[in-house]
């Protein structure tokens, strides 16, 4: 018996699908002798599973990544590529359109078996009586997007489902990176509703659009507004930057993954920086964390990787860490008033 319950060589339990079967066949069909096998950490339990299946069924090798799996944005062709690795199997995120990977790769998504009735059910009452409502979901609920605008429309709402732009694989699809599914429809809807897991991309929402957001949260098969969160945010935004008025040295901090990296909007904030009279260094970095910025030593930081480093932990940082947005209040050249949520897409 395994530690999550499962006997040797059976699947471990899971609320959410993989089509195994798919990815022997992909893994057969190119012929592939070594494979690397990425998950996120919510399905990284099932890896040993997984591995060992897929060598029975083809013989070939498989090595697993342990690094923290972000999303499609995280590619690991650098590390890849030197071990002569044949083809990634990519689980539970879906093809960026922009950022595609140099190695050939298998975008696998993982499906949730979870209904998604009772969440959404449970936020009809805190949405706008016969309003119009946004539609939004993430890659794991996207087929059952149809069952949630079925509950919104018996109750009386009408629903927009956005198209997004080329990062985004279907419509509606929200990432923490890109909301432009949203930003389609945001002038004709009265509320969002997001249907999926916590709340993490609820309050990506609610910072980017003056609109009611609504998390149905299909795990827990609750629902909650995030406008709480989103104010809070919102003042630990304008903290951090007031914190930075008095910062000289910056770092601006580039993402070594290609899903992440802005190397030309780092350049511009660099020249904003030095016009401005202040002393601005370029920093290459994977896995931006706060004991490596405190070993650097500068006065703050300004966020080029994924836009919500800043947003989502900016307790953990000993010092001031902007996004671009943020940089050019603090510099004048915009105004609080026009505050939105940083974006890759």
């Amino acid at each position: 018996m395994t530690e999550d319950g499962s006997s040797e060589g059976e699947e471990p339990p899971s609320t959410f699908d993989l089509d195994v079967e798919a990815i022997i066949e992909e893994v057969n069909g190119r012929d592939a002798e070594l494979v690397a096998l990425q998950l996120p950490e919510g399905l990284k339990r099932r890896a040993h599973y997984l591995a060992t299946r897929i060598e029975k069924a083809t013989g070939a090798v498989v090595i697993v990544s342990a690094d923290p799996c972000y999303g499609a944005c995280d590619l690991l062709d650098d590390q890849l590529e030197p071990l002569g690795v044949d083809m990634v199997v990519h689980i539970g995120h879906t093809l960026l359109g922009d950022a595609p990977p140099r190695l050939p790769t298998v975008f696998v998504e993982a499906p949730s078996r979870l209904d998604v009735r009772p969440a959404v059910e449970a936020a009809v009452p805190l949405l706008p009586p016969g309003g119009t409502i946004g539609l939004l979901t993430t890659t794991q609920h996207r087929h059952a997007i149809k069952d949630a605008e079925a509950v919104l429309e018996e109750a009386g709402l009408r629903t927009a489902i956005g198209e997004g732009g080329r990062r985004l694989a279907f419509p509606g699809q929200v990432l923490g990176c890109d909301l432009s599914a949203a930003r389609s429809v945001a002038d004709s809807v009265d509320a969002f509703l997001l249907v999926g897991g916590g709340r993490f991309h609820g309050v990506g929402v609610a910072l980017a659009f003056q609109r009611t957001v609504v998390v149905a949260d299909v795990e827990m098969g609750t629902a909650n507004r995030v406008d709480e969160e989103r104010d809070r945010i919102l003042r630990l935004r304008s903290a951090a930057i007031g914190r930075a008025k008095d910062a000289r040295t910056f770092g601006i901090l580039v993402e070594s993954r290609p899903g992440q990296q802005r190397w030309a909007l780092a350049r511009s904030l660099r020249t904003m920086l030095q016009e401005s009279g202040l002393q601005p260094v370029l920093v290459l970095m994977k896995d931006v964390g706060p004991d490596r910025l405190f070993s650097l030593g500068m006065d703050a930081y300004v966020n080029t990787a994924c836009p919500r480093i800043a947003v989502d932990d900016q307790s953990a940082y000993p010092v001031p860490v902007l996004t671009p947005q943020e940089v050019r209040i603090l510099l004048g050249k915009e105004t609080w008033g026009d505050y939105r949520l940083d974006e890759i897409g």
